[in-house]
């Protein structure tokens, strides 16, 4: 079997690893994932890309519905709803916060909130197929 590059080896091992998130917390309430936007996280303007802050947006909200169902319940999201209200820039902490608003049998909803300091950011609203 042949051995894996050091450098492989110290990769993120999922996609939110890849771009530096940090779950900060989650309980029933509310779920908290952070990340530190960097120059490369940034479009040609200079300010963080929509897809990085939709990316934050998408991960809180699967983190916040997973703890609001029971342990092992999967639940993907089928649908996120991504309003840009403020320019994010690097250098600066993102929070995001994510609440599962209604979970059921079949479905759940999840809402975010993207804020850089004090300011909105970007918001969004989930649904999720509980399976």
């Amino acid at each position: 079997m042949p051995s894996i590059p050091e450098t492989a080896a110290a990769r993120p091992r999922h996609f939110a690893q890849l771009l530096g998130f940090s779950y900060v917390r989650a309980d029933a309430h509310e779920a908290v994932v952070e990340a530190m936007p960097l120059p490369e996280h940034c479009n040609e303007r200079g300010i963080v890309h929509g897809g990085f802050l939709a990316a934050l947006l998408d991960t809180t909200t699967g983190w916040a519905v997973h703890v609001a169902l029971p342990e092992g319940t999967a639940a993907p999201h089928f649908q996120l709803t991504v309003q840009y209200l403020n320019v994010a820039v690097p250098g600066v902490t993102l929070t995001c916060v994510g609440r599962a608003t209604k979970s059921g049998r079949r479905t759940a909803a999840t809402d975010a909130e993207i804020f850089q300091d004090g300011k909105v950011v970007a918001r969004a609203i989930a649904g999720h197929a509980v399976l």
